[in-house]
């Protein structure tokens, strides 16, 4: 189901209604970029702490332009995914302006798969976080909004409405009314905001209202009526607030109810999940693990999962992307890989989604009987998985995953010394990037034009580096030893060697000069 601002309404009690009802939830978002600049890509020299800022200084600059929610729930002994899709844009008002960047890239990945830009621009959900929120009902609380100051409406629309009810009140009884400002279908919710008090707040005695229609209406009313509808009257406007917050009630649904959270690859898709609805993303990676792990106890990163049924080598042709899991698990084999797989019953959008029921059936049924397999309940496929609970897949990292649940381990990259055997071949890290590339994932950084470390993806990728070019006449290749290869501890360890021996020197001095 398609959502956007004009039928959010209607459809947000269905959406948390499905949420509360849900066996586990499924999320995937879209985004306006994914790398701020080439300081920010991912390196296999990456410490967790440094992965994470770059990916906070990325997350701070893009958005989130859609995100599609698939609720899977139990029903008559068959999984029915209640997904809603739903494009999103960024609240404006008062002190809430957001500027956010745009990579190239992304948009002509959108784009390939049919994105609709206009409807992403004109009729996307807003949405804020618990900031920004604070931030517009204190600006609302001291009246800003009326002052005249940093409210983005036409001046002279606002003056010619208060012209024409000023002509209006001068002869007007009271319990008379007056339609001051039709909707012609393009004004926005917060703009009657500011034409209804900018009217109260000019002449006495007379009350504002909105009708289903937009239409602002002026009513002529009693002095003492009027203090009395405004102490009934809360000081922030409830349809006005639930407009600027948007798709953040169905974040606070999400984290109301905690219910497993699915997504493949979704580093990325929580760090602008917790940026956007939740708050601005903390200065260190420890602060973020326990916010997430509070609001999210269990999240599941399809990706882990899937790498590791690639590892396991069962006779199924699949490779770990979201495309190669749709393929595979759509067809007849995939589906009855094991017998009494779960049923699904599921939108186009989603099948993704369902995939990942299929891969707990399979890691709970692939080494029993075929006569021992029986339908199985959810809670005892998320049992069987354990090992992948709060585990989220790293990209371009020499550790698998992340753990948000505990203390995860930090990179032990597998790395290699290349120092250039004559003056004539300087290194480069472009070419020997090019060069390594074929026995596996590399990073290169450069000490020098004649020294280099090398980052693999993995031990053999370095094994095969340093047997490859044992005889190489232009670069000698070594497993890294910081004690052989910093540029440092030569000077550590000549320095250690002086101030030894000196030690010594003052020793047999002192001693010398005791026994005269």
């Amino acid at each position: 189901m398609e959502v956007d601002k004009n039928n959010f309404e209607e459809y947000l009690p269905k959406i948390e209604e499905s949420i509360s009802k849900a066996d586990f939830v499924a999320i995937d978002t879209e985004f306006t970029g994914l790398n701020l600049n080439d300081e920010t890509k991912n390196s296999l020299f990456d410490t967790i702490e440094e992965r994470y800022n770059k990916h906070r200084r990325s997350v701070h600059q893009f958005t989130i332009s859609q995100i599609g929610i698939s609720a899977f729930v139990k029903e008559n002994e068959r999984y029915v995914a209640h997904s809603y899709n739903m494009y999103l844009f960024p609240a404006s008002f008062g002190p809430v302006d957001v500027r956010f960047m745009v990579q190239a890239s992304s948009y002509e990945f959108q784009r390939r798969y049919d994105f609709d830009f206009n409807k992403y621009v004109y009729s996307g959900i807003s949405f804020m976080n618990e900031e920004q929120e604070k931030q517009v009902k204190t600006f609302i609380k001291r009246k800003e909004i009326t002052a005249g100051v940093e409210r983005d409406v036409d001046e002279n629309l606002v003056q010619d409405v208060c012209s024409e009810v000023a002509e209006w009140y001068s002869r007007a009884a009271v319990g008379d009314s007056h339609t001051v400002l039709k909707n012609d279908g393009t004004r926005k919710l917060k703009y009657n905001y500011v034409f209804e008090n900018e009217i109260k707040n000019r002449y006495g005695d007379v009350w504002t209202s909105t009708g289903n229609d937009r239409n602002i209406v002026v009513t002529k009313i009693t002095h003492e009526e009027k203090v009395e509808r405004e102490n009934k009257q809360k000081a922030d406007s409830s349809e006005l607030f639930n407009s600027l917050i948007g798709f953040r009630r169905v974040f606070l649904a999400l984290v109301k109810h905690q219910k497993p959270l699915i997504g493949h690859n979704m580093l990325l898709d929580l760090l602008l999940i917790f940026d956007k609805f939740h708050k601005p993303l903390p200065a260190h990676y420890k602060d973020f693990q326990e916010e997430i792990h509070r609001i999210f106890p269990l999240i599941i990163d399809t990706k882990s999962i899937a790498t590791h049924l690639i590892k396991k080598k069962l006779d199924l042709r699949f490779n770990s992307t979201l495309g190669g899991l749709y393929h595979v698990f759509r067809s007849a084999a995939g589906q009855n890989f094991v017998i009494h797989s779960p049923v699904i019953a599921h939108g186009e959008d989603f099948t993704i989604y369902s995939s990942f029921l299929r891969m707990c059936h399979i890691l709970t049924f692939s080494d029993v009987k075929s006569t021992e397999v029986v339908p199985c309940t959810f809670s005892r496929y998320l049992n069987e998985i354990k090992p992948f609970h709060n585990k989220i897949n790293m990209i371009r990292a020499s550790i698998n995953s992340l753990d948000l649940s505990g203390s995860s381990k930090e990179p032990q990259r597998p790395l290699v010394f290349v120092q250039s055997k004559t003056a004539s071949f300087q290194l480069s890290a472009y070419k020997l990037a090019k060069e390594f590339s074929k026995f596996g994932t590399v990073d290169i950084k450069l000490q020098s034009k004649s020294r280099a470390l090398v980052a693999t993806g993995n031990i053999y990728c370095a094994r095969d580096l340093v047997k490859f070019y044992k005889n190489d006449k232009r670069m000698s290749i070594h497993h890294y030893s910081k004690w052989r290869h910093s540029p440092y501890s030569k000077p550590a360890l000549w320095t250690g060697v002086i101030l030894s021996g000196g030690l010594c020197l003052w020793a047999l001095w002192s001693s010398k000069k005791n026994n005269t």
